[in-house]
This record gives C-alpha cells, structure tokens and sequence, in this order.
C-alpha cells in the first residue's frame, strides 16, 4: 500500500513572514526565486521515494513545483483545478492582517459565500471529495502519490480525515511553503504527519483538530 504525499507549492512575492503576508486564494502568481528554489529541493526529497503519479492544483505556483516533481521523479502528471485553495473572490490580494476578522466570520459561518468567491463549505467539499479521491487511489498502489496543492487545503486535511470541525481550521499561518504533509496507514488506520522544509526541517506532531489547532498525527479507520 502507497502513501499520499501533499505538497504546498514553493514561495511567491505575495508570502511573507510579517504582516505583509498577503491572500493569494485563486491569484496566479508565479514562485519568486526562493519558491524555484525550495521546489527544486521539495523534488529532490520526494524523487527517494518511488511515486506512481503526481496530481496538481492548476495554478501557475502549484504548476511550477509540480514540473520540479515530475522532472525528478519522472511520474505522469494531471493539472485539475479541484485541488485549487479557497476562492475568497476579492479579498485576494489583500493584506492577512487586514482581513482576518472576515476570514474568521467566514469560517465561523461556512455556507456564506466569500465576496466575488466560494463559501467556505463549497471548499470544504471540493477538496475533501478530491482528498478521498486520492487516498483511494494511493490504497490501491504500491508506490506514493504526490498532490501539489496549497496551504489551506493542507491545515484542512486532518480535519477531513478525522471528521473534526471544519469551522476550527486555522486561517492564518500553516506549513511553510516546500513543506510535505504525508497521509499513510499505520496499524491500518491513515495516519497524517508534517515535514517542514530543510531549512527548518521537522516532523511536527500538533494538537487535536477538534480543537482546530491544525496538524496532528491523525488517524481513521
């Protein structure tokens, strides 16, 4: 049995550290020189490992890393726009600081739609029927599968595979770009585990996602 193997895209001029971090949702923004960079090593890492196929978000950052993957690994590839991030409509672009308090009431009410954008719900959703898409087709291989995707739908996965609270999902902050989330099975249950970039490598093992405190070492049947 194989392992689902999530990566967020590498860094664009619109992540940052401080409070000029801005919200990238459906915004085609291409890597800067450090994201090329960290995809490169995020592909040299996962090609240890024999992957069977790699699926990405169709935006052109997800794009970008995924062609370091494939290049590396020389596994088939498929572009679909399900594992794309949230839709916040026009909140894209601004300031994460500004508009926290809007993410937050977002959240905290899932069927209202973002302006111009998808309810949080219809994300939730998507990305979960896509999520068990590929746990299905990682169960019935014998190597990995890789998924490039984006920081929301990463903090979301241990909420989707352990049937936590979606409306307790973090917001703001999440794995750093380049970072791997695998989903394995351990004592026959999926197990989800966090690999942080070499720069600041480590396995993380966070709290309980009922409590919405992001990624943990999750199980399910």
């Amino acid at each position: 049995m194989g392992k689902l193997i999530l990566v967020r895209h590498g860094k664009t001029m619109l992540n940052s550290l401080d409070d000029a971090e801005r919200l990238r949702g459906w915004l085609d923004v291409p890597l800067d020189a450090q994201g090329l960079q960290e995809a490169i090593q995020t592909a040299q890492h996962v090609a240890r490992y024999s992957v069977e196929a790699i699926y990405t978000s169709d935006l052109y950052r997800a794009r970008q890393t995924a062609a370091a993957l494939v290049q590396a690994t020389k596994a088939p590839l498929l572009h679909t726009y399900v594992l794309r991030p949230w839709n916040v409509g026009t909140l894209a672009g601004q300031r994460v600081s500004d508009i926290l308090p809007i993410l937050q009431d977002l959240e905290r009410n899932p069927e209202t739609p973002a302006p111009g954008g998808e309810s949080f719900a219809q994300f939730y959703a998507r990305y979960s029927a896509e999520l068990q898409n590929l746990l299905d087709v990682a169960s019935s291989s014998k190597k990995s599968i890789v998924a490039v995707t984006h920081v929301r739908n990463l903090l979301a996965t241990p909420t989707i595979v352990m049937g936590g609270d979606k409306t307790k999902i973090p917001v703001k902050g999440g794995p750093k770009t380049g970072s791997l989330l695998w989903v394995e099975r351990k004592r026959g249950k999926w197990a989800v585990r966090l690999e942080q970039p070499a720069a600041s490598k480590r396995t993380q093992v966070l709290d309980n996602p009922h409590r919405g405190e992001g990624l943990i070492e999750a199980t399910i049947e």
